[in-house]
């Protein structure tokens, strides 16, 4: 079927529309009897994180949460996606467009939005951030011969399903190769001898932290003292920074997200204010800081490698004034790889442009990066600095 512009513009505004008109039924300024405080905010917040849609004369969807307690690193996709098509219509007569999809984080969203994607013949897909929704979304985007590649699922069930096979990428590592490198920056400064690790209850805390202390479990200089899930969506973590802190670790190890991440190291430090707080990808945000306060100083983040880049760091920086974070390099690399296999494929036929993808060298046959890999970040006077690792 022929991609017709006014029908997917209306799809585009049913989209974005419904969505609304959802999240402020649920993000109503009370929740249950209780109004909303700052934190709640922070977690439950309604406001769309939005770049306009470009016009063009074939699309692809960049979907991500761009509501809901995930918006920070929903906005960072759909800043190096937008960033990169900006790029690539410059030097192109024919332009490529964008269809924004706001997930909200929540499967059942992002699976009726994949319908109605795939009924308007995308040309891909970038997205989504959560691997819980990359996964059943991608079920259905394969169904329909259409690619998608996620800048940020990183559970390694995304790649590993076999009625998925070459229309399902990613540009970030793996679950176990965050929890190996933190790891190995853990075996790396051997002053950090007792480790506890806390993490949320979603697939993606429990697999990091597992994979995590597998890797510690082989040292013999390391010990793990405390490991447990934290509450989340709540700014009170003292009852959990208290039992932390009978343990006496050296450093303690998160995977969840940055808005946990922020109340939580506020907890931590000042139950033990020389603690070193180390923080899985999720928390590589700015929001984070602004949330930690001085708390974040000091702090140990790991990111997409890809953000050390300075070429792309100044590049983004003149675009949308500040640093790359989150999910930005990777979406953007993502966003490259779609829109080169769509030129090869002269601007149409999205199995074609699949089959396209699945060749790029930068994939194995799974899916997944040849040179995954994941930087390691300081946050240092309200920013992140890159260290070298």
């Amino acid at each position: 079927m022929k991609l017709n512009d006014s029908r997917f513009l209306l799809a585009a505004i049913l989209i974005i529309f419904s969505f609304g008109a959802c999240s402020k039924k649920d993000g109503d300024t009370k929740l249950g009897n209780k109004k909303h405080s700052k934190a709640n905010d922070e977690f439950y917040g309604n406001e769309t994180l939005e770049i306009p849609n470009i016009k063009g004369e074939v699309y692809i969807a960049i979907a991500a949460p761009l509501t809901g307690p995930y918006r920070q690193l929903g906005n960072s996709i759909l800043e190096g996606a937008t960033f990169a098509v900006e790029e690539f219509n410059k030097s192109n007569d024919k332009k490529v467009g964008t269809i924004i999809i706001d997930d909200g984080g929540i499967v059942s969203e992002g699976l009726a939005r994949a319908n109605l994607v795939s009924e308007q013949k995308a040309l891909g897909v970038i997205g989504h951030l959560n691997s819980s929704i990359s996964i059943e979304t991608s079920n259905i985007y394969a169904k329909n011969k259409i690619v998608s590649i996620s800048p940020a699922s990183t559970s390694p069930k995304l790649t590993e399903r076999p009625n998925i096979k070459g229309y399902v990428f990613r540009t970030i590592g793996t679950d176990r190769q965050l929890g190996e490198t933190a790891a190995d920056f853990v075996n790396k400064n051997k002053q950090f001898k007792n480790i506890a690790v806390l993490y949320n209850d979603k697939p993606y805390g429990i697999s990091v932290a597992s994979e995590f202390v597998r890797e510690i479990a082989k040292s013999e200089d390391q010990k793990l003292v405390f490991y447990q899930t934290i509450p989340v969506r709540t700014s009170n973590h003292s009852a959990t920074a208290k039992k932390v802190a009978k343990t006496e670790p050296d450093l303690v190890f998160f995977i969840g997200e940055y808005n946990d991440a922020g109340y939580l190291v506020k907890a931590l430090k000042q139950e033990m204010p020389k603690v070193q707080f180390l923080g899985a990808e999720g928390i590589f945000d700015k929001e984070f800081i602004k949330i930690a306060g001085s708390a974040a100083e000091g702090t140990i983040i790991i990111g997409p490698k890809s953000n050390e880049d300075p070429d792309f760091a100044n590049k983004f920086y003149q675009r949308f004034g500040k640093k790359p974070a989150g999910y930005v390099s990777s979406s953007y690399k993502a966003t490259q790889i779609l829109l080169e296999a769509i030129k090869e494929n002269s601007f149409k036929n999205p199995e074609g442009v699949a089959v396209s993808v699945s060749k790029n060298p930068a994939f194995d046959p799974n899916g997944d990066l040849i040179n995954a890999g994941f930087g390691i970040y300081q946050a240092k006077n309200s920013d992140f600095i890159n260290l070298k690792n």
